[in-house]
């Protein structure tokens, strides 16, 4: 199976807005429709920061226009998809999708999917606070960090994470292999950064060790977040892909299982 990873893509609103009403495009879009029919790829992950908050209920359209109908599309949402919103109301706006596609799976709603014997599981997962640098970092604390637009998150990032690791434990299989699929970090070896007060943010400083891998197949870890991009195995026994585009800077990377 031949799988193309994508994340960070922060298509800008009102190219979208230009893209979906009047099928004006710009050249980043063009390179993203290019990539994907260069790698003809048998699914597209997606991992989040895709699109505004604002845009959300637009998300299958936007992810449609690149990526041919045929292919299936597994996708999360990031932190910025959560952005002026409560964290209900942004799952509300996933579910309220008008354009009905049985081949986009957005693992935010429903945890996983089993594609050509691969277990996808996932969804945006944000931090827990174990990447902070010290034991009082305050998630407040850094400025130049924007999470505090989404309805609640300095009170609540806890239980938005805890919603996401749950799903994913209920959603582990036996007997194959797996892919996790998340925004955020699900381990620090993942983030590409220095140590910083921006760690806090980036996700989860070992949630792969904590979840039920079956260790007699080989497992993947797809995510994003940081824009700096990580490859291979630096997680012992597992192939990691930290996708790292920044905007209107795309990145990309063929995962070819089997």
């Amino acid at each position: 199976m031949k799988i193309l990873c994508l994340s960070d893509l922060h298509l800008r609103s009102n190219a979208v807005s230009d893209f979906l009403n009047t099928q004006k495009t710009t050249p980043f879009l063009r390179e993203i429709t290019a990539t994907v029919a260069e790698v003809s790829p048998d699914v597209v992950v997606v991992t989040g920061d895709t699109v505004w908050a604002r845009q959300v209920r637009k998300l299958s359209f936007v992810l449609r226009k690149f990526i041919p109908g045929d292919i299936p599309i597994v996708a999360t949402l990031g932190n910025h998809e959560f952005w002026e919103r409560t964290f209900e109301e942004t799952l509300t706006e996933l579910k309220e999708q008008t354009f009905n596609d049985k081949n986009i799976f957005y693992l935010d709603l429903i945890g996983a999917v089993e594609l050509g014997g691969l277990n996808f599981v996932g969804g945006t997962l944000f931090f827990d606070g174990s990447m902070r640098i010290r034991e009082s970092q305050r998630i407040d604390e850094w400025d130049g960090w924007q999470d505090w637009r989404i309805g609640e998150i300095v009170t609540r990032y806890l239980e938005f994470n805890a919603y996401y690791v749950d799903m994913i434990l209920s959603k582990m299989k036996p007997g194959v292999s797996t892919v996790l699929c998340t925004h955020h970090l699900p381990h620090v070896l993942l983030n590409g950064h220095e140590p910083s007060h921006y760690s806090f943010y980036s996700g989860m400083k070992d949630l792969v060790h904590e979840l039920p891998f079956d260790a007699r197949f080989e497992n993947y870890l797809i995510c994003g977040h940081t824009h700096r991009r990580v490859i291979g195995e630096v997680i012992p026994g597992f192939m990691g892909v930290n996708v790292g585009s920044d905007y209107d800077h795309l990145e990309s990377f063929v995962l070819e299982i089997g």
